[in-house]
């Protein structure tokens, strides 16, 4: 089966997931991708699919008529075409609301993928309102990665029957404990300084356990975007600098190696003020996968990957205290902090198994090809 997977960037460092996707799925089936644009500009060489003539022509009426014009579709058309595409595998609702005129043109399943804000931002949820309707009738399958997800796209007009739960999966045999971990105060988050993690609320609660544990660590993983510079004006306001490291960026085999040396893994996600939230994090999930408890929030599909008490502790957004408590909790007794890290470990094998969750994408994009020639 040849199938075409398309994604905003080719490079995001956060998509981790949208990689080992493509990677999973190459083992089963010939793969295409294109990414760069909602409408994919780019192949995975990154050779531009249309001439020069028509990249102008089409982002001269890109403001005009919108992406979905003759000269932006001729080069993903033609590429399609020519590498004779039996199924589009498209991440993100906005690019795959883009590939619905394409693929009905030439006759080619589509499966959509949501991850996220795209299922959640009021703004970009009206803004493709007319759009996502056309994608939800067009897709052969609309997949959601957490309950939460898949209740807001049937209220956004997805039609129910078609739309499948898919969480995301995890590699447990790159994201695994080490058994001579001993660190006994180290909290580890990591992500994106976005809204939707809360970064600031994570120091400020961290900022309480100092308090009674001032020698406790907390390690913050991501790019210096977003609210970085706020969280890095806070930690030097409050006095901290000794306790709070920013890492930077760094690769999953990095991550991987943090979460083997670490106590837990914190996340303070919450619902921002455009609506944004989480699918469900993966950093979660891996650090669960690492054997860490995780302290985060009753948020997304957090709900779902973490059971409260047993794998780890949820509080309701904002609760700066609450999350205060529970990472005090676990400074306070490390063997069941262990325990529950055990428990995520074994929840996250069976329910989130990389492989596992990446082949029933896979079979249901044999499935679309198959009821195609029917």
């Amino acid at each position: 089966m040849r199938i075409c997977i398309t994604r905003s960037s080719r490079f995001a460092y956060s998509e981790t997931f949208i990689r080992d996707q493509i990677s999973c799925i190459s083992n089963w089936a010939e793969i295409h991708t294109l990414h760069s644009g909602r409408l994919p500009e780019k192949s995975e060489d990154g050779k531009q699919l249309n001439s020069k003539v028509f990249w102008v022509l089409h982002k001269i009426l890109k403001g005009v008529v919108g992406r979905n014009n003759y000269f932006g579709e001729y080069g993903v058309k033609k590429y399609l075409k020519e590498n004779k595409i039996e199924v589009v595998l498209a991440n993100y609702g906005m690019p795959a609301s883009h590939m619905v005129s394409v693929c009905k043109q030439l006759g080619i399943p589509l499966l959509v993928i949501f991850h996220g804000h795209d299922a959640t931002d009021k703004k970009l949820l009206e803004e493709y309102k007319d759009k996502y309707i056309q994608l939800f009738e067009y897709a052969t399958y609309t997949i959601a990665v957490s309950e939460e997800m898949k209740k807001r796209l049937i209220i956004a007009g997805a039609v129910p029957e078609k739309v499948k739960l898919i969480p995301y999966g995890v590699d447990i045999t790159k994201f695994k404990p080490i058994e001579n971990n001993v660190n006994k105060n180290t909290f580890l988050a990591v992500g994106r300084f976005a809204g939707k993690k809360a970064p600031l609320t994570t120091i400020k609660a961290f900022n309480r356990v100092l308090t009674q544990f001032p020698e406790a660590k907390l390690v913050m993983v991501g790019g210096k975007t977003g609210l970085y510079a706020e969280c890095e004006k806070l930690v030097a306001t409050l006095g901290i600098q000794n306790a709070v490291e920013f890492t930077g960026i760094q690769n999953s085999e990095q991550v991987a190696q943090r979460m083997s040396d670490a106590l837990a893994f914190v996340q303070h996600s919450i619902t921002a003020a455009n609506g944004d939230m989480e699918g469900t994090p993966l950093g979660i999930l891996e650090a669960s996968a690492s054997a860490l408890p995780i302290v985060s929030t009753l948020h997304g599909g957090i709900k779902e990957a973490v059971i409260h008490n047993e794998t780890g502790y949820l509080v309701e957004e904002n609760d700066e205290e609450g999350m205060a408590k529970y990472m005090i909790k676990l400074l306070e007794n490390p063997e069941r902090a262990k325990e529950m890290g055990i428990s995520g470990r074994n929840h996250i094998a069976k329910n989130h198994h990389q492989e596992t969750q990446v082949r029933k994408i896979y079979e249901l994009a044999e499935l679309a090809v198959k009821n195609a020639h029917k």
